[in-house]
Formats: structure tokens, sequence, C-alpha cells
């Protein structure tokens, strides 16, 4: 990723802060309808894994420029993840509803590029999870 594209990540996850409740709740949409049977997944408090989810993808937007502390968190997320055994398939499946849960909410601000930008953000951070 370039530096443009890491700017235009932040600074579009910028508008989303405020409605970062409604980022996740379009997330899991999304996921649950691409892959019903990630639902199993999920157990427990609900409304801690979306504010746990927000919190990832900030700290992630915030250490794009940051390939270390990048490194570091994609490692944790393989971490706390690694019982799932998730594998390419079903980070697709994440990479495309975070996608569509940005566009739903930040509408005409998700322009083509900034979309292009986005998918490479996640695929890089999807690609250290999928290495641990």
């Amino acid at each position: 990723m370039g530096p443009q594209q890491i700017q235009h990540v932040q600074q579009s996850f910028a508008g989303t802060l405020a409605r970062k409740a409604d980022l996740a709740e379009r997330f899991y949409v999304h996921l649950f309808t691409r892959m019903p049977e990630a639902r199993g997944m999920f157990r427990g408090n609900f409304v801690k894994q979306k504010t746990v989810l927000t919190a990832m993808i900030t700290s992630c937007v915030r250490n794009l420029d940051d390939p270390r502390t990048l490194e570091e968190i994609g490692t944790q997320l393989a971490q706390e993840h690694a019982h799932l055994t998730l594998g390419p398939r079903e980070a697709e499946a994440a990479k495309r509803a975070l996608i569509a849960a940005l566009r739903d909410v930040l509408g005409a601000e998700l322009d083509p590029e900034t979309e292009f930008a986005w998918a490479s953000a996640i695929s890089r951070v999807a690609g250290t999870m999928t290495r641990h």
C-alpha cells in the first residue's frame, strides 16, 4: 500500500467513527448473508463482539503506515481466531462483508479509488492473519 492509499483509508474511516455501531452491525449482516454458518462462530456477548470489531478496525487503520505494528495486530488476531480454523474462504467473506458495510455507512463517500484502497488494506491484514 502506498501513502495515498493509506490516506484514502484513514480519511474515509474518520467518516465512520460517529457511526461505528452501524458499521459493525452492517458488517455482521453482510457476513451472515454471505456465510450463514458463521453465526455459530459467535457465542456470548454479541454487543461486546461488535465493539471489539470496531476497535480492531480502528487499530489497523491507525497503523497502516507502521508495518511492524500491523504485523503484530495480525498475529494477535490470528491467535485469537486460531480455534476457528479460518481459511481463505472465510477471509474473503469477511473482506467482502466489510467493504459492503463501508458502502452502507459511507455511501457516495466510498468512491472506487477509496474502495480499492480499503480492499488492499483488508487484504494486507488478512494476509498477516493467514500466515500464522
